[in-house]
């Protein structure tokens, strides 16, 4: 049975994946435009937003998907869009079957599942939103990933 977050982290999974798919349409020489008030470059939120997740889901499980991604090498897209795809899909194992409230070593402190969980998808729609900035910012209509976009996208709304 579908949860409302299961709802939550399948949008957060499907937006990082269109927006990683619209990117690797774009010129590489895009990939290096950025905007005011944002993380940097558009690559670098893009490899960050990735990075992020994956270190979230190894905090609370304690593996890797993927190549680790370091900041100081720079990954393909397809590479990141299957780092991403593979994180998503272990998040809804998480979210289906971890106690949320379980404590969680984060470095010298702690936390639990459910608020790296919380963090997960806070830090992608932000650095989503991040991308896009840069995009619309640099004379690209960037593609559109909201919930509703979402919903529509696999026929479970048709909300405009």
């Amino acid at each position: 049975m579908k949860t409302a977050l299961d709802h939550i982290l399948r949008h957060n999974t499907w937006a990082n994946g269109a927006l990683l798919d619209f990117c690797s349409a774009l010129d590489p020489a895009r990939l290096d435009e950025q905007a005011p008030g944002t993380y940097g470059t558009l690559y670098g939120t893009l490899q960050h937003l990735v990075g992020g997740e994956q270190w979230y889901v190894w905090l609370i499980t304690g593996e890797l998907h993927g190549e680790r991604i370091r900041r100081d090498e720079r990954h393909k897209l397809d590479e990141l869009a299957a780092i991403a795809a593979a994180t998503g899909a272990r998040v809804l194992v998480i979210a289906a079957s971890d106690d949320p409230d379980r404590q969680i070593p984060v470095g010298a402190d702690h936390s639990t599942v459910g608020t790296v969980l919380a963090q997960l998808v806070h830090h992608g729609n932000e650095h989503r939103t991040q991308a896009t900035t840069i995009l619309g910012a640099n004379g690209i209509e960037p593609p559109e990933i909201s919930a509703w976009a979402y919903g529509r996208a696999v026929g479970i709304s048709d909300h405009d």
